[in-house]
């Protein structure tokens, strides 16, 4: 996968789950251990980061997936990320 194939999948993800993703609170102090992460220049600590987000993405999907026909469902409810 190039950069710009991921480029334009996180552009897309960005276009069609703002409101999504602009209301996930993540835990204080997250943005400056980033930036602390980024200064340092600690990309394995970055990476795993990413991978376990990934992991837990496609773990909730699963479990989503399998449960679907419980889910509620309407014109107000979101549906499920789609990678």
């Amino acid at each position: 996968m190039s950069k710009e194939t991921i480029r334009a999948f996180l552009n897309e993800m960005r276009k069609s789950y703002q409101e999504e993703i602009d209301a996930v609170a993540l835990p204080e102090g997250t943005d400056e251990y980033v930036e602390e992460r980024i200064a340092q220049d600690d990309r394995d600590t970055l990476l795993f980061m990413l991978k376990l987000g990934y992991l837990m993405g496609l773990q909730t999907g699963f479990a989503a997936g399998r449960d679907g026909d419980a889910q509620p469902s309407g014109p107000n409810v979101p549906g499920p990320l789609q990678a």
